[in-house]
């Protein structure tokens, strides 16, 4: 194998494709905001690691001691499908570089900007190389490998990774790998940002490293989750997984990721929205863990919108604060304007809509309302409201979509005989938010501010309230349905409860729950998602039943009629505070504190857990049974799949032709993926035909080996001719080849203890590019 005399050979053949595919202009760096109704932030830079920087930039403005290094690379882009959660964990940056010998000069710039302890680097040796490792070590930055056999077991040893960092959940979210990474980017910054690890899979089966990583935690998992059809992960799979099982899965990637926001809408907030391109991923993975800090969520679009997505964004989302993740080429700005699109009113003390209750006014598309002491009457509106301004009354009006209501933390709004789909409270005043006679399915106060205080009254009417921040909800009259309280990690709202209560409140968060003095409140279940949550009651509370493991706190002079534990939990009582009925049942549950349970003084002292032994282990010796000599396997090459940044699948047969007829010229082609029967083969490339030119000399051949994921580069099978590790573009070999010329790739495929393969044959047909 003489790589040297080769890459001679063929630098000599195709010099002139090289100096096309370098000598490409590259755009300027953007991160502007740009002017219009909505504020808009552009982050996009001249390529997908520039743009990383250029997140991290925005996010991490001083040090981090962490940091997360992934390929940029689009062959390598799973690996890191899963690194965001970790991301979140670790409170730190998702920066790329590419596949060569050193740092990506813009990955290496923030990491010297940063100063991070440690790297946590999501894929193996064979793509972020030993070289680059040490030139880690040389800035004195710890790299942890994470990268695993397979993608299956880099996304296993990211989740072990999370629980690491003290980051415990009941819930696992799996998805179909390099099969449809979409997906799993759809559901990264909530899984983030939630603290829910991202495992990957086959379509058919469960990996064994994944199976086995399930097995170890699925006594502590309640729910799993599935993203994508069963074209991409088949219901066997979904049968095999833990606790209650959802699939989350439209029609095209877009739908999906549609579906996945509509399955996760209490899991995110809504005061800001994230825009990637669907088919160009590398951008918005670096972004995953820049929108798991404003916990948002990332909606995927194409160059031409998807209606069904277009009509999601503008009923259920406010767009008044959005983010677009790539440049003008990757996120246009025509799809941009096409979701934040709004009839904006700004002048203080306007009187809009009708003055005929019978002849409403029909508003076409989403109205913001930015002005102060603006009242806006008997009117339709075919999409969302947005109250930004101080004082804003809404009378009797219908709204398709949701009323974000932003006044901000000193301003106030009413909604008075008002119907929409969904009501979202982003911020208020203590005495700010008013619904009289105002029908919603969903009410959700995700504020800013730490002490708005929603009031409900007349013939208010709300399906369910969702309360995941600091809020009073005072009930004076109206129903606001059966209310969850949750909140996000690392944070402890206190939620206070005001007024009459008729149905259940569910806690499913770590939080303060106060009762003031007079509250009416019949029923709380306890039943938070993660065991290491704590919950404190403070007031009066007839009824109280714990449904999750966990701690359970009674504030100072709180009383609690009766108690009921269906499962082993930690309930403090300290003294003065009381629970006159406790059924614990055969749980095992303790309460402690030195206040009274079922008439009795408690515990002063907090309950250890006991102590078990471990009997001894005895060893047998294993029997060794010889092994049966066999014939060396052959090694097979069952598909061929062509990979280029367009990300369309193009798979094949051994002998058979790959087309990019019609493909732009600025897609380019990075590599080969090729399925076989055994892992980490060799492939030997004996001959290359250009246009039937031969660019190997006779006899001479060059080889590389393929990685886990079957893939072999573009670099690998030139002998390292492509500039940056990121393949060479159809431009370039269409001006070398023609648009009728073939690139014909022979070799074979062979491992020590195997038999080679028959010759391979890759027929590779350009094609004219179509605008």
């Amino acid at each position: 194998m003489r790589n040297g005399v080769t890459q001679k050979l063929i630098k000599g053949c195709i010099s002139a494709l090289i100096v096309l595919s370098s000598t490409l202009v590259a755009l300027p760096a953007i991160a502007v905001t740009t002017s219009g109704s909505s504020n808009v932030t552009r982050i996009g830079g001249v390529d997908q690691y520039a743009t990383a920087a250029l997140m991290a930039e925005k996010g991490w403005s001083g040090t981090s001691d962490n940091v997360v290094l992934s390929a940029g690379m689009n062959y390598a882009l799973v690996d890191a499908l899963a690194a965001g959660p970790l991301a979140a964990a670790l409170k730190a940056p998702i920066l790329l570089t590419d596949g060569g010998q050193s740092l990506n000069s813009s990955a290496r710039a923030q990491l010297a900007r940063l100063k991070p302890k440690k790297a946590y680097i999501t894929s193996g040796q064979a793509v972020i190389k030993p070289a680059v490792l040490e030139e880690l070590k040389g800035m004195g930055i710890t790299p942890v490998q994470l990268g695993g056999y397979d993608q299956y077991e880099t996304s296993v040893n990211i989740a072990k990774e999370i629980s690491k960092q003290g980051v415990n959940s009941s819930q696992v979210i799996l998805a179909a790998g390099w099969v449809s990474p979409a997906d799993a980017l759809s559901i990264a910054p909530i899984a983030a940002a939630q603290g829910i690890s991202i495992l990957t899979t086959t379509r058919d089966k469960l990996p064994a490293s994944v199976q086995t990583y399930l097995d170890s935690i699925k006594a502590n998992i309640t729910d799993s989750y599935v993203v994508g059809g069963t074209a991409v992960v088949s219901d066997t799979v979904k049968g095999q997984l833990p606790g209650i099982v959802s699939r989350y899965s439209g029609s095209t990637k877009y739908d999906t990721n549609v579906q996945i926001l509509k399955g996760f809408a209490k899991h995110y907030r809504n005061s800001k929205v994230y825009v990637a391109n669907g088919e160009t991923l590398v951008d918005a993975l670096a972004g995953v863990s820049l929108a798991a800090v404003d916990k948002a969520p990332i909606v995927l679009i194409n160059q031409q919108l998807d209606k069904a997505t277009v009509d999601f964004v503008k009923l259920t989302m406010s767009t008044a604060d959005l983010v677009a993740m790539g440049g003008e080429v990757v996120v246009p700005t025509t799809g941009i304007n096409a979701l934040t699109s709004a009839i904006t009113y700004a002048n203080d003390h306007a009187i809009l809509g009708s003055t005929d209750a019978n002849n409403p006014a029909e508003l076409t598309d989403t109205v913001q309302i930015t002005g102060s002491n603006i009242t806006l009457a008997h009117a339709k509106v075919a999409y969302s409201v947005y109250l930004k301004g101080n004082n804003i009354i809404l009378n009797d009006v219908i709204v398709k979509g949701t009323v974000f209501v932003d006044p901000g933390d000193t301003g106030t709004a009413t909604l008075d005989g008002v119907t929409a789909a969904n009501v979202v409270i982003l911020s208020g005043a203590k005495d700010s938010i008013h619904l009289r006679n105002t029908s919603a399915n969903r009410l959700t106060v995700d504020s800013d501010s730490s002490s708005v205080r929603v009031e409900s009254t007349g013939t208010t009417n709300i399906g369910t309230t969702v309360v995941r921040s600091f809020a009073i909800l005072d009930d004076q009259g109206g129903l606001l349905g059966e209310i969850f309280l949750t909140s996000s990690p690392g944070q402890t709202p206190v939620v206070e409860l005001r007024g009459t209560f008729t149905q259940p409140i569910v806690v499913s968060g770590q939080m303060n729950l106060k009762a003031s003095l007079n509250a009416v409140v019949p029923s709380v279940v306890i039943n938070t998602d993660n065991p290491a949550h704590k919950v404190t009651l403070d007031g009066n509370f007839k009824a109280v039943e714990v449904q999750s493991q966990g701690r359970l706190d009674l504030a100072a002079n709180t009383s609690v009629e009766t108690m009921k534990a269906i499962v082993k939990a930690e309930i403090m009582v300290p003294v003065g505070s009381k629970i006159d009925t406790l059924d614990i049942g055969s749980t095992g549950t303790e309460a402690w504190g030195g206040g009274k349970a079922n008439g009795q003084n408690t515990s002063t002292t907090q309950p250890t857990p006991p102590v078990t032994t471990t009997p001894p282990v005895v060893i047998t010796p294993p029997v060794v049974i010889p092994p049966t000599p066999t014939t060396p396997t052959n090694l097979t090459v069952s598909y061929i799949k062509a990979l280029a940044t367009d990300n369309v699948t193009r798979q094949v047969v051994n002998g058979e032709t790959i087309y990019f007829t019609g493909v732009s010229d600025s897609v380019r082609f990075t590599g080969l993926q090729l399925t076989t029967n055994q892992t980490f083969p060799d492939i030997v490339i004996t001959s290359i035909q250009a246009n039937g030119l031969e660019l190997i000399k006779l006899g001479e051949s060059f080889s590389s080996t393929i990685d886990s994921n079957g893939i072999v580069t573009t670099g690998a099978l030139l002998a390292g001719l492509d500039k940056g590790g990121d393949g060479l573009s159809l431009s370039s070999l269409r001006s070398l080849l023609g648009t009728t010329g073939d690139l014909v790739f022979q070799g074979k495929i062979t491992k020590a203890g195997y038999t080679d393969s028959d010759v391979l044959s890759v027929i590779i047909r350009l094609g004219p590019h179509v605008n």
